[in-house]
């Protein structure tokens, strides 16, 4: 029976591999749901309000309606002390935190509005009113799909099938995964989103003129789903230039095995390049110019904002994120549901991607340009990511927060797929494929075992 066991698995290796990707990241996410009802701290209420109002925009000094407070009461934050449960009572804002204003109105109503439209029938099958868990459910679907996309990345560029699978079901227990995924955030997302728009530009190159609208249309989607994550439109950009520097400096050059490396002329790349980041920046600046024409009140004199406002540019705090995001796993920070486990995971994730990034750029023979270019381009951005997304703060709302794990998730992709591809040796994938298995396990067991 294991013999014929054994024979199916390698008779379709990427489709077996591909669904244990999938399946085994939604396990992950539902047994997350189910053992974590609380509300996370990192502004669960003000996002789970605007799911309920979605389609409709938040504006800035919006209070937050009677359904979030309600999930907020029944469920319970840590922590804080909210209202009794009640179907029946009437909330005061003011007793919820930021005095009950939602801070989520700096969000696009996008990421709320597809989760929404996914959820809403869930509820129906799931037999449960609650739009909070249905939509946390959902978040399991956007992971399971970012890491297929990023499953494909990574088999593109060389990985060996099983072993991706493994480690990126260990990735998937991390806490800056894990958590996103099974609460209601646009972080939720953005595994999907940087994933997709890294794999649109690899499609791209292989017929420059016809396929250049999908990474121009991704590079938009992704910036709309939080500007923030404009960090992955300034890696593809960077991926596109160095593309066509390498096509220039080594025209002659072939690929390790012997086929021609895609050679985007310069009409082309310039246009992609031009296009994805004007309109990238141009739809992120318009938002961020329309909240602050129609807002309600000023929400200067909410605690979070306030904490956060600066008369200066934090020039000690530009400065000491310089290469934060060199780790893409970068630390969680306080707020984790699986105690001592997940950061020790994360902690390890870590370090195998970025030495495994590094190698790819730097010191293999025999690796595939793409790969190799991908990883130049994720280095630098870890450089100046962090740094940028500081500046930006400052110059659209004059605030200064201390940069999170979670604002590097849409660089994951790209640092697992170029890692994930140095490992070549047959004893190196035994190793991470056992490892990786075991850990994905070692967390699931601690979730079902120990309360969150």
């Amino acid at each position: 029976m294991f013999e014929r066991l054994v024979r199916v698995l390698r008779s379709r290796p990427f489709a077996f591999a591909a669904l244990i990707v999938i399946f085994g990241s939604i396990l992950l996410n539902v047994v997350h749901v189910t053992h974590y009802t609380e509300l996370s701290p990192v502004d669960e209420l003000q996002h789970i309000d605007y799911l309920y109002r979605a389609p409709s925009i938040v504006h800035s000094g919006d209070k937050v309606g009677q359904d979030a407070m309600r999930e907020e009461a029944c469920r319970v934050l840590p922590n804080w002390s909210s209202p009794p449960c009640s179907t029946t009572a009437t909330y005061s804002p003011s007793n919820f935190q930021e005095n009950g204003v939602n801070t989520a109105a700096v969000y696009t109503p996008l990421y709320y509005t597809v989760t929404k439209v996914l959820a809403t029938p869930l509820t129906w099958v799931l037999g449960r009113n609650s739009l909070v868990t249905a939509g946390r459910l959902v978040g399991g679907w956007y992971l399971a799909a970012g890491l297929f996309v990023t499953f494909v990345i990574a088999r593109r560029f060389g990985a060996r099938p099983y072993p991706t699978a493994a480690v990126l079901l260990a990735a998937a227990a991390t806490p800056n995964l894990l958590v996103p995924s099974a609460t209601i955030t646009p972080d939720s997302i953005a595994l999907l989103a940087g994933a997709s728009l890294v794999w649109s530009v690899l499609w791209w190159e292989e017929s420059p003129r016809r396929r250049m609208w999908l990474p121009i249309l991704l590079g938009v989607l992704t910036v709309l789903f939080k500007a923030i994550n404009v960090i992955s439109v300034v890696l593809v950009v960077l991926f596109i230039v160095l593309r066509y520097a390498h096509g220039r400096l080594w025209p002659t050059q072939l690929e390790p095995d012997g086929t021609e490396p895609p050679r985007p002329g310069l009409t082309r790349s310039v246009i992609l390049a031009a296009l994805v980041s004007l309109l990238s920046l141009a739809g992120s600046v318009g938002y961020v110019l329309y909240i602050r024409f129609t807002a309600v009140v000023s929400t200067d004199a909410v605690p979070m904002t306030a904490t956060s406002l600066v008369s200066k540019f934090p020039t000690v705090g530009f400065l000491s994120h310089v290469g934060a995001f060199l780790e893409v796993f970068y630390p969680p920070g306080s707020y984790v549901t699986t105690k001592l486990i997940g950061p020790l995971l994360q902690s390890t994730m870590a370090l195998l991607v970025f030495a495994g990034t590094f190698a790819v750029a730097f010191l293999l023979d025999r690796t595939r340009s793409t790969a190799r270019l991908l990883s130049i381009s994720l280095l630098v951005v870890g450089l100046v990511g962090a740094p940028l997304i500081i500046a930006m703060s400052y110059y659209s709302a004059h605030i200064y927060v201390p940069i999170p794990g979670r604002y590097a998730l849409t660089l994951v992709p790209a640092g697992l797929a170029t890692a994930l591809s140095a490992v070549r040796r047959k004893p190196a994938q035994w190793f991470i494929g056992v490892s990786g298995a075991v850990l994905y396990l070692i967390v699931l067991a601690w979730m079902l075992h120990y309360p969150m």
